[in-house]
């Protein structure tokens, strides 16, 4: 996951989340204890600028107060991937090719994972 779209969907949890606890006047301790994690770890969760939050945690939360927790994974849009191929066609780099080869095949299946 690119750090940007790690930002976007931590801030959207954390909004989310924030407006749960306020619509129904819970705490960050309450909830702390009802996802079974420390205040520290929450207010981690509601900085929308943290990443470094474990998946697992941010389900934990999402569920405790009712919310459906996501993320999905799809093809870049067709127009971002013509770009690519069009500079990947066009380019005379080796290592400029390969990098937009590897785009390019990451934005039409996903990033492959390390194993």
């Amino acid at each position: 996951m690119s750090k940007t779209m790690a930002f976007r969907a931590k801030r959207t949890l954390a909004a989310a989340i924030r407006r749960k606890l306020t619509d129904e006047q819970m705490s960050i301790s309450a909830f702390a204890k009802r996802i079974k994690t420390g205040r520290q770890s929450v207010r981690r969760l509601l900085d929308g600028r943290d990443t470094a939050i474990t998946l697992n945690t941010m389900a934990r939360a999402a569920e405790a107060l009712d919310l459906e927790f996501e993320i999905s994974v799809k093809p870049l849009p067709l127009p971002k991937l013509e770009k690519i191929a069009e500079r990947y066609a066009t380019t005379t780099d080796e290592k400029e090719a390969a990098k937009l080869e590897e785009q390019f095949l990451e934005g039409y299946y996903g990033k492959r994972s390390k194993t």
